[in-house]
């Protein structure tokens, strides 16, 4: 779920086209994950920030693919 989440992010992030978005919403996981780690009493998994960070990747590359798909559909 967390996967498809980030993925859901990084889809919706790429469709703003600005490059301070993306950025910052790579920062603000990152920050998350952190904030929520220090005020958790228990300990905190780096595998549940590496599911994160590789959902919103996985996200951003499908938004592409499927932008470079349509715009090549449309030139030919």
């Amino acid at each position: 779920m967390l996967f498809l989440t980030a993925a859901s992010i990084g889809i919706c992030v790429g469709m703003m086209r600005s490059a301070f978005s993306i950025a910052l919403i790579a920062v603000m996981i990152t920050a998350t994950f952190a904030l929520a780690t220090a005020i958790s009493p228990g300990p905190a998994s780096y595998f549940n920030l590496l599911i994160a960070i590789l959902g919103y990747n996985a996200g951003l590359i499908a938004f592409l693919t499927g932008l470079f798909a349509l715009q090549t559909r449309r030139v030919a």
